[in-house]
């Protein structure tokens, strides 16, 4: 992380799950800095937090203890609302099982968190101003042409894709995505990484990637394992 300021920064982050009488400590202390602009490709086994990892970075989860810092602002100590504010402005999500609404078009899709933080009546106007912006995302993403679709009429890899284009709608500062890929055959989720590491490159996205997948997370500057609850550092890209 030479040279790049630090975004998101996790520091020494515990999280217990308690399934009736047991409990099991998944993460033990974990740290992890994201920079801005970096790519950060987050590895380990199945199970081993990974994923909670993330929701807790993105704010979706809350740790039993430690600090999430954004920005130099610790937002583990914000109100819910405040968190969800941030969230909604700063994060941009991409999850393996897409997520998208099945009542909702394509383009209605990728609109949905321009209008999320209005009250219902207000909502479309809200979201009026970045129809433009929607619209010349879901043409670079090569989906000018189902912008009316639902996404049971798409692809695997054109609902992602509508994904991605609505977790950066409202241009967050930072990107996390889910194992992105896992759900999409290997051609498609090389056109999926091809992709991510377009707007890293070409707008400077901040990327944090959690995936088991060793080709996928070579496309990251750095690559960073969690094992025993705790996050340690495989590669940068000066060793890859």
């Amino acid at each position: 992380m030479t040279g790049r300021g630090v975004l998101l920064e996790l520091t020494d982050i515990r999280k217990t799950f308690r399934t009736g009488p047991a409990e099991i400590q998944v993460l033990c202390g974990a740290n992890l800095q994201v920079g801005r602009g970096e790519f950060v490709a987050l590895t380990g086994s199945s199970g081993s937090g990974k994923s909670t990892l993330l929701h807790i970075a993105g704010m979706l989860e809350t740790c039993d203890s430690g600090s999430v810092l954004f920005g130099g602002e610790k937002v583990s100590e914000f109100s819910r609302s405040r968190r969800h504010n941030l969230r909604n402005r700063s994060f941009g999500f991409v999850f393996q099982l897409y997520h998208l609404l099945p009542e909702l078009n394509v383009l209605e899709n990728v609109l949905l968190p321009a209008m999320v933080a209005a009250p219902w009546y207000d909502a479309l106007l809200r979201a009026r101003p970045r129809k433009k912006e929607a619209l010349e995302l879901l043409e670079e993403l090569g989906l000018a042409g189902r912008l009316s679709h639902r996404p049971a009429e798409l692809s695997g890899g054109e609902r992602q894709r509508v994904a991605i284009a609505r977790a950066l709608i409202n241009k967050p500062a930072v990107l996390l995505a889910d194992e992105p890929t896992g759900n999409l055959d290997p051609r498609t989720g090389q056109v999926i990484m091809d992709l991510l590491a377009r707007l890293h490159t070409q707008l400077n996205q901040s990327i944090l990637l959690v995936t088991h997948d060793a080709v996928v997370a070579n496309r990251a500057d750095r690559i960073v394992r969690l094992a025993d609850g705790r996050v340690e550092p495989v590669s940068t890209a000066e060793s890859k």
